[in-house]
């Protein structure tokens, strides 16, 4: 038998087994408990987190020879002829290839044939927002009205560009970005029973750059799991993706935050020679620069951005290296990086230059300090004012010649002068 890729192989075969579309999988699950089948279902959401997926789970569901029903057996015959693609009542259709009005034409004609085995005929449409203003308009009628053996199932990763005429007439689900710890944990139980043992470290990384999307992530790991023997680690994980580990990055801000420029250009050097791609290593920085003023301000990042706990000790450790005030900085001065590096030709001098730029920043007073400086050189030159102007304790001041003249009695001085006349 033919290899099959571990996003195939894996792919879901049940509600419950959809990873982090919980919302999506109750609601469904209990509108078919209770026989509230609707008649159109469109799926949006982001590129490889389920929405297909869901679908065929939906058809199976519909379709299974115990169903309706939440719990698809997945092995009688409706069940399997869905899930390898070749059901005669399932036709799924590229809505960016079958986009014009000749393709709805066709399928409004054959939306009224009945299922041939099946209970329903479903037509899954990926790519739905693909389709012709024409093409919409020609399914509209057929959509508000269908027959009653026909589930429409659509799915799109731009639901800003379906009519609002379509949008009315069905069901809408959103599908979330998968959490990056429900990636790796997930990547690690494939690892597991693919017989492979695979760093923790390893598989943040790879969930890290799939970006949210599990398809991306299964194929992530299935080059990676072609490149070792076995056992996996982080530096295997990370010569296929072309990034480096987080480490790179705590050495930049560490040494950025000691003033060492000679230690962030060497290990430049070494990321260049690596052969790592600039603007991604920059937006790396900046996913990190970001985790690190999080921290800072005392919200926790292993959750939020998906960070191994060891990842989370070394994020904790930079952020006590910085004030809240220079983190923003540096992350103005990396924000402006990647918009040059949208136009550079040579993308090193511009990497490096930012660096530098971010550590004389980091080593200039920030305008904190200055306030903190001039209050007290205020507060000092206040006390020595008041210091000076304050007369000194247990000094007897001698009385002065007119102040001792104008405190003797007026007969006394009186007598003097006669007296003066007298002798004269």
């Amino acid at each position: 038998m033919s290899y099959q890729v571990i996003a195939r192989k894996w792919r879901p075969g049940d509600f419950d087994a959809v990873i982090f579309q919980d919302h999506v999988s109750r609601t469904i699950k209990n509108s078919i408990k209770n026989g509230r089948i609707h008649h159109a279902y469109l799926f949006a959401g982001p590129r490889g987190v389920g929405k297909t997926t869901m679908a065929r789970i939906l058809a199976k569901a519909l379709n299974c020879v115990n169903g309706p029903t939440d719990s698809p057996c997945g092995v009688c015959e409706n069940c399997v002829e869905i899930r390898d693609g070749s059901s005669f009542d399932v036709i799924e259709i590229d809505g960016a290839s079958n986009r014009g009005i000749e393709n709805i034409r066709e399928l409004r004609e054959n939306v009224n044939f009945a299922p041939l085995k099946s209970r329903y005929k479903v037509y899954i449409i990926d790519e739905v927002h693909m389709l012709t203003k024409e093409a919409f308009n020609a399914l509209l009628k057929t959509l508000e009205e269908p027959p009653p053996h026909v589930v429409f199932v659509f799915a799109t990763t731009e639901i800003h560009q379906v009519p609002e005429t379509i949008l009315s007439r069905c069901q809408k689900y959103f599908f979330k970005k998968i959490a990056i710890d429900a990636i790796a944990r997930h990547l690690g139980y494939i690892a597991q029973k693919e017989g492979f043992t695979v760093d923790e470290k390893a598989l943040y990384s790879v969930a890290r750059a799939a970006d949210g999307s599990m398809r991306d992530a299964q194929s992530l790991l299935d080059q990676v799991l072609s490149f070792a023997e076995g056992e996996i680690g982080e530096e295997d994980a990370l010569a296929i993706l072309g990034v480096v580990p987080i480490e790179s990055y705590m050495k930049i801000l560490t040494d950025i935050a000691g003033g060492d420029r000679k230690g962030v250009l060497i290990e430049v050097d070494r990321v260049v020679t690596l052969g790592v791609d600039i603007p991604r290593y920059a937006a790396g920085l900046i996913d990190v620069l970001r985790a690190v003023r999080l921290i800072k301000n005392g919200i926790s990042v292993q959750e939020l951005l998906g960070f191994s706990p060891e990842e989370n000790g070394q994020l904790r450790n930079v952020a006590e290296m910085y004030s809240d005030e220079d983190i923003g900085a540096l992350f103005a001065t990396g924000k402006e990086l990647l918009v040059s590096l949208r136009f550079a030709a040579n993308e090193r001098i511009y990497l490096e230059m930012a660096l530098l730029d971010m550590a004389a920043a980091a080593q200039a007073p920030s305008l904190s300090a200055l306030l903190r400086k001039i209050e007290e050189l205020s507060e000092g030159g206040a006390g020595a004012v008041e210091k000076k102007n304050r007369k000194p304790h247990n000094v007897i001041t001698p009385p002065h010649d007119a102040d001792t003249a104008a405190e003797r009695p007026a007969d006394a001085t009186a007598n003097e002068r006669q007296s003066a006349v007298s002798d004269d």
